[in-house]
Formats: structure tokens, C-alpha cells, sequence
């Protein structure tokens, strides 16, 4: 079984009720129906077409990548902890 790498969008609407039409370009995991935006997973290889597409639109109001991965993930021991 091979796995496929997957990044994470944060899409902001104009209006909540688009959130059906956006399910068909991924997997919507969470909506805020106050902030109005919505995640969603796609596929990494899919991802410029699929931004490109999502961009023209009129409900979207902007896309903005996960910052998982740049985010730090190996920590290291403070100094006031050895004691």
C-alpha cells in the first residue's frame, strides 16, 4: 500500500452556504461557520491545479497553505531542566 502525501488548505468564503461546491476539490476536516473558512486536505501533487481553480471562484476570498511543515518538531531539553 502506498501512501500519498496530502497538505492542508485553509480556504476563506464569502458565505458558508458555498461550502457544498468546495467539497468536490477535497476533504473538507473542519468549517468554522462564524470565521468562515474552511479545511481541507488534498492531494500534494494536485495542489497548484487545485488552488489555481479554487482562486477563480468568486466566493473565495483567499487560500492559505497549512504551516505544519515548517513548523519546529524536534525539541530539545531546556537548560532548567537537567537539574
Amino acid at each position: 500500500m502506498e501512501i500519498i502525501s496530502r497538505t492542508s488548505l485553509i480556504i476563506y468564503l464569502k458565505h458558508m452556504k458555498h461550502e457544498r461546491q468546495i467539497r468536490k476539490f477535497g476533504h473538507i476536516v473542519h468549517s468554522n461557520r462564524q470565521k468562515r473558512f474552511v479545511i481541507m486536505y488534498i492531494n500534494e501533487s494536485d495542489a497548484d491545479q487545485i488552488v489555481s481553480k479554487l482562486m477563480g471562484l468568486k466566493y473565495v476570498m483567499q487560500i492559505e497553505g497549512s504551516p505544519y511543515k515548517t513548523l519546529k518538531k524536534n525539541y530539545e531539553r531546556e537548560r532548567h531542566e537537567y537539574s
